[in-house]
C-alpha cells in the first residue's frame, strides 16, 4: 500500500529535521509546477519521482519502496545544500565535488545509516567516470 502525500511529507520533514533544517524544507508536490520541481505522482502501485519544466518531462524514476523514493528527495535537497556550500566556500585550484561530496555523504548518513554506504557507492560511480580534476578550477 502506497503511503499518502502527507505522510510522505511528514516523514521527509523528520529527515530534515535530523540535519538541523525546519519542516517543510521540502516542499512536495503531487502535480507538475512547470518549473522543473519534482512531483510525485502515484501509478499502477508505484511511486513516480518526475521532473517536468514546461510540459516536457525529463525525468522519470519509478518504485514501491518508500526508502527509495525518501532517497532520491532528500538527495537532490542534499546535493544542493552541499553545492551552495562549495559555491561559498570555494578555493582555487581545487575541484569543488572535493568539498561537496563528503559532505553529501555526512548528511545523508545522518538521515539514514545505509542511505551513506548508497551514496557513496554512487559517488564512487561518478568519480570512476569523471575523476576530480582541480586543473578545471584554477
Amino acid at each position: 500500500m502506497l503511503l499518502s502525500i502527507d505522510v510522505i511529507q511528514e516523514e521527509v520533514d523528520k529527515l530534515t529535521l535530523k540535519i538541523g533544517y525546519p519542516v517543510r524544507s521540502i516542499n512536495l508536490c503531487t502535480a507538475p509546477i512547470g518549473d522543473g520541481t519534482p512531483y510525485i505522482s502515484f501509478e499502477n502501485k508505484e511511486y513516480n519521482y518526475i521532473y517536468s519544466e514546461r510540459g516536457y518531462e525529463f525525468s522519470r524514476k519509478v518504485t514501491r519502496s518508500i526508502d527509495e523514493l525518501l532517497y532520491w528527495i532528500v538527495f537532490d535537497f542534499v546535493s544542493e545544500i552541499a553545492f551552495e556550500y562549495e559555491l561559498k566556500h570555494r578555493i582555487t585550484g581545487r575541484d569543488g565535488r572535493r568539498m561537496a561530496f563528503p559532505m553529501m555523504i555526512n548528511l545523508m548518513g545522518i538521515m539514514n545509516n545505509e542511505w551513506r554506504v548508497k551514496v557513496q557507492k554512487e559517488i564512487n560511480e561518478i568519480l570512476s567516470n569523471a575523476p576530480y580534476d582541480d586543473s578545471l578550477y584554477l
